[in-house]
C-alpha cells in the first residue's frame, strides 16, 4: 500500500508502481484510484495476461472506483517485450476507458506503459 496522502504523479509513486511490474514475464493491468486532488486512495492489479496481451473488464475497474468514491484513475500496464510505446489496442482501450470514466464524472489521469527501464505516458504522448 502506498501512503494515503501521497500524490499519484510523484516520483516516489512511480517507483512504487514500477515495483509492481518488476520481473513480470506477462502483461499486467494495474489501476490506481485517487481523490479529486490526485491523492492516492487505493490500487490493485485487475488482470494478468500473456507475454503480449492483457484484458480486463470495465465493470471491475469502475465498480471499484465507484465503491471508493474515486474522482480519478491512473491506469498502468507493462510491456515485457521492452517496447515502451502504445499499441493500437492500448490506444483503443484507453479511449474506451476515458469515455466511460467521463460519463461517470471520473477523470482518467493517465495510462502508463512500463518496461524494465522506461515509463511511457499516453497523456504526455498526446494520445489522451
Amino acid at each position: 500500500m502506498f501512503s494515503d496522502a501521497a500524490f499519484v504523479g510523484s516520483p516516489v509513486f512511480l517507483q512504487y508502481l514500477k515495483a509492481h511490474f518488476s520481473g513480470a514475464s506477462e502483461e499486467r493491468f494495474h489501476a490506481t484510484y485517487c481523490d479529486g486532488y490526485g491523492r492516492y486512495l487505493d490500487d490493485e492489479v485487475l488482470a494478468i495476461g500473456t507475454s503480449d496481451l492483457v484484458m480486463t473488464r470495465a465493470r471491475a475497474l469502475f465498480g471499484r472506483a465507484l465503491a471508493l468514491g474515486a474522482s480519478g484513475l491512473l491506469l498502468a500496464h507493462n510491456h515485457p517485450s521492452g517496447r515502451c510505446h502504445p499499441s493500437s489496442e492500448d490506444l483503443i482501450a484507453t479511449d474506451r476507458v476515458r469515455d466511460i470514466a467521463r460519463a461517470l464524472d471520473i477523470v482518467l489521469l493517465d495510462h502508463l506503459i512500463l518496461t524494465c527501464s522506461q515509463i511511457y505516458s499516453i497523456r504526455m504522448g498526446e494520445y489522451l
